[in-house]
């Protein structure tokens, strides 16, 4: 049999472990969704960051090369360079600090040209700068001999006639330069004239570690790393795989992710794959120099989140399981013994033992259902106490009363014989009184229950109005409470509403900083235009700075519209809270107005609806206590009046029978005496069942 702390520890447990799977499953699922989405939100945050620092990087690079090209060009002499060969030599002399300047201002920049059409200049025409690190100066060298090599030769001029070829600016695959064993990349802008003639190149050649360190820097969990590839999926840069190397050669699986990056519109998607084995995910993004930066990370670090999840969920579960067991047994044990101590005392009461128990005074000492059912039982043991101890006295009276009733029915017997010849004489006298008290009788009946009727209805009418009086008190009480909670709501409200107009009023200061910005923005636009005047008037050197002053006029112009669009959302602002305001306003004149006065109006009609039912309640009780004392008086009258007519109907019909049953009295005493000591007999089973009980 399974007992009730049994029941009530296997229910915790089983609530308690059905609870904890729900809720951990749910958990586990939600937070190892959660971890797994927020690991690669975190890996496609950082591939976006590191390639916009990079094509940051390449733009300001690429921005440097074409402004000095356009430079150059400007004062370029197309129709003199096609007829004088010696034109380009003189040229370059003249450009050849601006040179200087742009290759000392371009990051990470190693060498710097501008290399003329062989056709139209002599094979070592134009300029080329460089040094071996970027902490040295740039210094001048003899350019490349064209005359020494083909065009087709791209090993030596291919930096040159590739370009040209391509009719576009363009970014050279990565190479080691051997002279100074610096890896290089190179951005080339190719020179032509408006007949679509070549001029030349302008181009420079940036350390490659500039890209290869943010490459580098990049660390994603614990191994994951980023590396670069070039349009065709070759291998430019990582940190493992040599140079050149295909990725589609690396594993089978690679080849899905080499499908995808060449639809440009799938960048910044993870996609997984398999590599030496490790499953992992990637995710690319394209750079300004056609190359292509790829973060990779091993999938099971970018699920560990979620797998600690998992296991801190699943030792929660185990511990909540751990403390509901004690919680169970703890609870179990506290419901059970109890209910133990309180069978035993009732099976102690199914033994007829009545003596008081400890137990059972520790248990009504209880303020729950235990408690009550020991108090129940201890008031159920007391009547029993009572009845044993009412038994016991009772059975001591019927043993004297026996004896009495023996020694009195003897004394009748001689009494009954004196007793006939009297009652004879008095037969006559009794009839005629008998008849008297019989109308008598009628009378005071009648008006006793006229009386009664009228004391009821008093009583009615007191209780009625003793439930009209409590509920006027009700009714005024919750109607000066009512009252009381409206008026502080009312007040909690004002002071509310108060507040609040007054901070919608700070809505205006908006305006003030809008007009503000608006003069700030004049003023920028102005300052832009004269940048512009300045620049114009400087010249070749004052180009950059008018790209600048372009700049900042489009900002300051950009900053005044949107200026404009906050006033007209600062106007409709304005307006919601001048709305809001009269709402406002209009509920509290409603409240003053119109809800307190009425509640005044209750409570005022509760008072006195009390008041009437107070003096109903005392007019009511006057009449009652009237009716009362009237009725004890007629029931004084209505007793005696009956006592003398029970009395004398008695007498009359006892003393006529008297004499006849005086002589039957003698006959029935014989069997009196039987029946005495039938009771004697019954006494003493009596006694034995008494004995049994136990106090």
């Amino acid at each position: 049999m399974r007992t009730i702390r049994m029941k009530i520890i296997t229910g915790i447990l089983m609530c308690s472990l059905l609870t904890a799977l729900v809720i951990g499953a749910l958990a586990i699922v939600n937070s190892t969704q959660l971890a797994s989405k927020d690991a690669r939100e975190k890996m496609q945050y950082l591939g976006t960051i590191q390639a916009q620092e990079l094509n940051g990087m390449i733009s300001r690079i690429e921005q440097s090369v074409n402004t000095l090209s356009d430079t150059v060009m400007q004062e370029f002499d197309y129709a003199t360079f096609t007829k004088n060969k010696s034109y380009a030599d003189k040229f370059t002399e003249e450009i050849q600090e601006v040179v200087f300047s742009f290759a000392r201002r371009t990051d990470g920049a190693i060498t710097a040209y501008v290399r003329y059409n062989p056709q139209f200049s002599n094979p070592t025409s134009g300029t080329f700068l460089t040094r071996n690190s970027l902490s040295e100066d740039f210094t001048a060298v003899v350019p490349t001999d064209f005359s020494m090599y083909e065009e087709d030769d791209v090993e030596h001029v291919g930096w040159y006639y590739t370009p040209v070829k391509a009719g576009k600016a363009i970014w050279m695959e990565p190479y080691l330069n051997e002279n100074i064993n610096v890896y290089m990349i190179s951005y080339v802008v190719p020179l032509f004239a408006e007949d679509g003639t070549s001029i030349g190149i302008i181009g420079m050649d940036i350390d490659f570690s500039q890209i290869t360190d943010i490459v580098d820097k990049t660390s994603l969990f614990e191994t994951g790393y980023a590396f670069l590839v070039n349009a065709d999926g070759n291998i430019v840069h990582h940190k493992e795989v040599a140079s050149g190397t295909k990725l589609v050669e690396l594993d089978a699986s690679i080849s899905e992710v080499v499908s995808m990056m060449e639809n440009s519109g799938n960048q910044g998607i993870d996609k997984m794959y398999a590599y030496q084995g490790i499953n992992k995910r990637m995710v690319y993004y394209e750079l300004g120099n056609g190359m292509k930066l790829i973060l990779s990370a091993p999938n099971i670090e970018i699920v560990s989140d979620a797998n600690r999840m998992v296991i801190l969920i699943g030792s929660a579960i185990i511990i909540a399981m751990i403390i509901s067991s004690i919680v169970g047994v703890v609870v179990g044990t506290s419901i059970s013994k109890p209910i133990k101590l309180l069978t035993g005392i009732i099976s102690q009461t199914a033994r007829l033992d009545l003596k008081p128990t400890q137990a059972g005074s520790k248990l009504r000492k209880q303020k729950d259902e235990i408690g009550i059912m020991a108090k129940e039982i201890h008031g159920m043991r007391s009547i029993f106490r009572e009845l044993v101890s009412s038994l016991n006295n009772a059975e001591g009276l019927i043993l004297d009363s026996v004896g009495n009733l023996d020694r009195i029915m003897q004394e009748n017997s001689n009494r009954a014989g004196e007793n006939s010849a009297a009652t004879q004489e008095l037969a006559a006298g009794m009839q005629e009184a008998s008849s008297n008290t019989t109308n008598i009788v009628k009378n005071v009946v009648e008006v006793k229950n006229n009386s009664q009727n009228i004391y009821e209805l008093a009583k009615a009418g007191e209780e009625d109005s003793k439930q009209i009086q409590v509920r006027a008190s009700e009714m005024e009480k919750v109607s000066r409470e009512s009252s009381d909670k409206t008026q502080k709501m009312y007040e909690v409200m004002k002071q509310k509403t108060d507040i609040a107009i007054e901070q919608s009023r700070a809505v205006k200061r908006i305006n003030e900083l809008t007009e503000d910005i608006k003069e700030i923005s004049s003023q920028t636009n102005l300052l832009a235009l004269n940048a512009s005047i300045e620049a114009a008037r400087a010249g070749d050197a004052g180009k950059g700075f008018a790209v600048v002053a372009s700049e900042i006029g489009t900002l300051a112009s950009q900053t005044f519209k949107t200026v404009d669009t906050i006033d007209e959302i600062v106007g409709e602002v304005n307006e919601a809270v001048s709305n809001m305001t009269e709402c406002i306003m209009a509920m509290m004149g409603f409240l003053e107005e119109t809800v307190l006065k009425d509640y005044d109006a209750f409570c005022e009609s509760g008072n006195k609806y009390r008041t009437d039912a107070d003096s109903f309640l005392h007019v009511m009780g006057q009449v009652g206590t009237a009716i009362e004392a009237l009725e004890k008086y007629i029931v004084q009258i209505a007793s005696a009046v009956e006592d003398i007519d029970e009395m004398v109907t008695q007498s009359s019909n006892g003393i006529n029978v008297i004499a006849e049953k005086s002589g039957e009295t003698q006959n029935t005493m014989a069997e009196g005496y039987e029946k005495l000591q039938i009771c004697r007999e019954a006494v003493g089973e009596f006694q034995k069942i008494v004995e049994q009980f136990v106090v």
